[in-house]
This record gives C-alpha cells, sequence and structure tokens, in this order.
C-alpha cells in the first residue's frame, strides 16, 4: 500500500471545538450592545444539526434598539438552530438568520422606541471535522492555521465595498469618516440577504475569532493572529486588554474557539434516525388484489384462459355405461356461469392481447383435433359391439 493510499485508508481524528467568549462596553459607550453566545454540549447533543454554534452580534438603533436587536438576533439564531428539523447545517443556519431578520423587524414595528433598530450578526457551526459560517454585517469570523489569518467573511459596509470596487485603499479605509455606514444589516427591512459558506474542513490546532468591530476596528489582522496562539483563555483577555489599551471607542465582543483533538471525556454525537428519518405512510392499495397493474415483465406471461380437454371422446358422446356397476365416466359438462364473486383484474394493452392471440389459437386448434381423434375412435368402438356375429355358409 502506497503512502497516499495509506494516509487515504486511516480515519480522521474526531475533532472538538472548545470556546470562551469575552465582552465589555468600552471606554466611550454607556451600555454595551454587542451579545454573544455559544451552544452548551448538552443543547448540541439534543438538537438535530448537532453542532457547535457561536454567535456574535453588534446592535444599533438609539440607547434601547441596539441592544435590544442584537439580543434579540443572539438568541433567536441559537434557539431556532437547535430546534431545527433539518441534519443539514447550511440550511439551518440560513433558516435560523432569517428567521431572527424577522422576529427583529416585526418587534421594531410594533415598538415605536424601538423603531429602526438592528444588528449585524456572525454566526459559525462546527459539526465533526467541518465548519460553516452565516454572516450579515461587519462583524467579522477570522480563521488563524498555522500561523496565517484569513478573513472568512465580508464586511457588508460602505466603505469595504469601495476597497472591492478599487475606490478606496484599505488604508484609507481605516480612517474614512462613513467607515460605520452599513449596506446591509439584521432587522431593518423585511427581508435580509444572508451569506452562507461551507463547509470548511478543520485541522488540529486551528482558532476562530468571531469579533464585533471593537475589536477589528483597533486590533490589527497581524495582532489578532500572534494573540490566537495563545490558550484560548488568555487569548480573550488579551484581545480585551489590547482594544482597552487604544481607547474601545465601542463595545468590544469576541468569541475564541480552538480546534483540538477529541478525547475519551467528550460525548460522542448520535444521528436520532427515527426523528432525522421519518419512514413513509404505508401505501395500503398496494395489498389491494382487486386491481392490479402488471410490469411490463409480467405483461409477457399473463395467464391464458385454459382449454379443457375430454378425458374420452368428444364433446356429445358419453361411453357407455358398466355392467359391473363400476364409475361412469364424467358426463360432458355445459360451460361454466361467470363467478359472481370479484376476481382478479389484469389490466393489459393491446400489445398484450396481440402478443396472447397465437398462444391461444394453438391451443383451440389442438383441442379439437384431440376431440376429432377421440370421437373417431369411440365411433369405430360403439358400431363394432352393436354388429352380431355372422357364420359363413359355402
Amino acid at each position: 500500500m502506497t503512502e497516499v493510499a495509506a494516509e487515504a485508508a486511516a480515519p480522521k481524528p474526531r475533532l472538538v471545538v472548545r470556546a470562551v467568549l469575552r465582552t465589555d462596553v468600552g471606554l466611550v459607550r454607556s451600555e454595551n450592545q454587542d451579545f454573544g453566545t455559544y451552544t452548551t454540549v448538552e443543547e448540541e447533543q439534543e438538537s438535530h444539526p448537532g453542532s457547535r454554534l457561536l454567535v456574535v452580534a453588534d446592535g444599533m438603533g438609539g440607547h434601547r434598539g441596539g441592544a435590544t436587536a442584537s439580543r434579540l438576533a443572539g438568541e433567536t439564531v441559537k434557539a431556532q438552530f437547535l430546534g431545527s428539523e433539518t441534519r443539514d447545517v447550511k440550511t439551518a443556519l440560513k433558516e435560523s438568520l432569517t428567521r431572527a431578520n424577522a422576529r427583529i423587524f416585526s418587534e421594531a414595528q410594533s415598538n415605536p422606541e424601538l423603531r429602526g433598530m438592528g444588528t449585524t450578526t456572525s454566526a459559525l457551526a462546527v459539526r465533526g471535522n467541518d465548519a460553516w459560517f452565516a454572516h450579515v454585517g461587519d462583524s467579522r469570523i477570522y480563521m488563524v492555521r498555522n500561523g496565517e489569518i484569513k478573513q472568512l467573511t465580508d464586511d457588508h459596509s460602505l466603505v469595504a465595498s469601495m476597497v472591492r470596487e478599487g475606490l478606496l485603499t484599505m488604508k484609507e479605509a481605516e480612517t474614512h469618516p462613513r467607515r460605520n455606514v452599513l449596506q446591509r444589516s439584521m432587522g431593518v427591512a423585511e427581508d435580509v440577504e444572508i451569506d452562507v459558506r461551507g463547509p470548511y474542513e478543520l485541522q488540529d490546532g486551528d482558532v476562530f475569532v468571531l469579533c464585533s468591530d471593537g475589536l477589528h476596528g483597533v486590533v490589527k489582522e497581524d495582532e489578532i493572529a500572534e494573540i490566537a496562539k495563545l490558550p484560548i483563555d488568555q487569548a480573550g483577555d488579551e484581545y480585551l486588554r489590547r482594544a482597552l489599551d487604544r481607547g474601545a471607542p465601542d463595545n468590544v465582543t469576541v468569541i475564541v474557539a480552538r480546534v483540538e483533538p477529541a478525547t475519551d471525556a467528550d460525548p460522542v454525537y448520535e444521528e436520532k434516525f427515527d426523528d432525522t428519518q421519518p419512514v413513509d405512510p404505508i401505501d395500503r392499495s398496494m395489498f389491494d388484489e382487486t386491481v392490479r397493474d402488471p410490469s411490463p415483465d409480467q405483461a409477457d406471461t399473463a395467464p391464458v384462459p385454459a382449454v379443457t380437454e375430454p378425458s374420452s371422446g368428444a364433446a356429445g358422446f358419453s361411453p357407455p355405461e358398466a355392467d359391473d356397476g363400476g364409475l361412469k365416466p364424467a358426463a360432458p359438462q355445459a360451460p361454466e356461469e361467470a363467478p359472481t364473486a370479484p376476481q382478479p383484474v389484469i389490466r393489459a394493452d393491446a400489445n398484450d392481447v396481440q402478443r396472447s392471440s397465437p398462444v391461444l389459437k394453438w391451443t383451440l386448434l389442438v383441442a379439437l383435433v384431440l376431440g376429432a381423434a377421440g370421437a373417431w375412435l369411440y365411433w369405430n368402438w360403439h358400431e363394432g359391439l352393436a354388429t352380431p356375429a355372422h357364420s359363413t355358409n359355402r
């Protein structure tokens, strides 16, 4: 076996994700309008998607609206994801953010104090050795692998669009006066376009950093990658410290999640086939023998009406009764009437009838020949008995 084949045949180690959450109001704002959450192992075991879910949301819309919007986003996405009836993680993520957007919009329309509120939402789901994400707004999800950092999400902001179109450089975007203007957010409109991507294959040691712009606005990507090398508890604390050291003009929220090999203490997710793969209802018409549609193969072998051959003689002739009281041969019987009880019906098309006609013709012909031969034998035998014996006179 080659080395490549051996690697392909070797089972992949089971991976798990361990995470910590840190959030702070910052040094300028009076209220924390960020919200972060993630699922517990017990919650994951009871859900159909069976995934670890991590969510960061950054609210906006006044003193009360921003905090309400971000909380509704985080709580609704989590509850909808855990209660999803699908095993498809990508579908579950999209449905969860769609539901959260509808709930935030509905709350804003029904309460004048919340009118116009909205939030960013970035959600990461991990199951087995794969990861997916769903995203709206300018919060970010980074992946750090082997010291290299990559931003998985795209910012849905005005300056980010200008950078992608070549109208601004990254350096100019950092200080642009409209860098906080969003082009897409949750709850502002009845419908929202959601970025959903994955799966991404995981490796041991991968680190995911989910954060609001309160962190990535003041801490650069190379610093985020460097801090990600620390144990996740220390990394979470260090991210907050760096943001606060640089003035923390906005709320700061970060989730640090590291991919590690599973231990014997980590539970194994068990698929619930009885729930996720329901058996279709039984079609009882399949067992109704009063109507049966033959398959093409069955149509070729459809039964042909049998023709009863007389055991002796042709129809209309009976052998003489035996003198010794033996059994009489059965007398010819009239054709039987069609039974009144329901009989199986075989549906056949014109081709079926044409295929069976030659067989029927030959069967009838053989029956007639045998009947004629029997009649001739019987007649000669009967005449021999009726003629008296004669002596010869010379």
